[in-house]
């Protein structure tokens, strides 16, 4: 039952013009007395209405082949944290890369020790970046009112902080928490400036990252996968009832009508009309 609908739901968030992409670490036990680490993807859809997300288990493999051939044919943007995979992204056309400014923040958090002064003085630019978001939430503004402010409000910001991260690099060392944490930023800065070019954007990818904790829970009570094939039944089961959650529907109440109107011969169409966004269109 769940595989035609995992790959309809594939298939019907990859027509999605805005992605947020994660890996999540899952343990696989299939040797005798010990475990490996593998890594489901996560695709997210980050449409104002969005239909939900899907895991992606291959062999476990975090390698950038999987998100290249999964995003083959896809067009859009797609937000993703600084593993370097996503760096190919940068050079396909018909992809807008975008980052995720909470991964920046954590860095030059965890970098105060070394040096407080400096990196107190990075999580304040980022503050007010996140301040002006909460502005805008709190007030209901639109996808154009929030891409306005962000050009007029956030980009100053960002070109100040720019170049003050150009002046002080020197005074820590590569190796150097401090050091790491600009590097990281001053890397990633074009593609965290994106999004100021649609109000529908995201100024990080803490979406897809929460939608980790069921699966992380999960781990806690079951521990392993005892397979490979287990780890994919894996994906297939958060997939769905994840999607549930993301489009505000009742996981038991819809895995019901699912299994009163999934049958052997039902069509493509029809299956897709059982995913979770679509159910919930169709119930009012």
């Amino acid at each position: 039952m769940g595989e035609p609908l995992y790959e309809a739901l594939r298939r019907d968030i990859l027509g999605s013009d805005y992605l947020q992409i994660d890996e999540v670490p899952w343990r696989i036990a299939d040797s005798p007395g010990k475990s490996r680490k593998g890594y489901a993807w996560q695709f997210m859809d980050k449409r104002p209405q969005s239909h939900g997300l899907y895991f992606l288990y291959m062999n476990g493999s975090r390698a950038g082949n999987i998100p290249r051939a999964e995003l083959l044919h896809f067009r859009g943007a797609i937000q993703t944290d600084g593993y370097g995979v996503y760096d190919y992204f940068e050079l396909q056309d018909n992809v807008t890369l975008l980052g995720c400014m909470a991964h920046v923040r954590r860095k030059f958090t965890d970098a105060q020790a070394s040096h407080p002064q400096l990196a107190a003085r990075a999580v304040k630019w980022i503050e007010l970046l996140y301040t002006l978001e909460a502005n805008l939430k709190a007030e209901g503004a639109d996808h154009d009112r929030i891409a306005a402010e962000r050009q007029s409000k956030a980009m100053p910001i960002m070109d100040a902080m720019e170049t003050w991260m150009e002046q002080v690099h020197s005074q820590c060392t590569p190796a150097d928490p401090m050091g790491k944490a600009i590097d990281y930023a001053y890397k990633l800065w074009p593609r965290l400036r994106r999004y100021a070019l649609d109000g529908r954007y995201h100024i990080d990818n803490n979406p897809v990252e929460r939608a980790q904790r069921p699966s992380v829970l999960g781990r806690k009570n079951y521990l392993f996968s005892k397979s490979d094939s287990g780890a994919v039944d894996n994906a297939i089961f958060y997939s769905l009832i994840e999607s549930c959650d993301i489009v505000g529907i009742e996981p038991l109440k819809w895995l019901t009508y699912v299994l009163d109107n999934l049958h052997d011969n039902t069509s493509p169409d029809e299956v897709r009309q059982l995913l979770p966004y679509y159910y919930k269109k169709s119930q009012g």
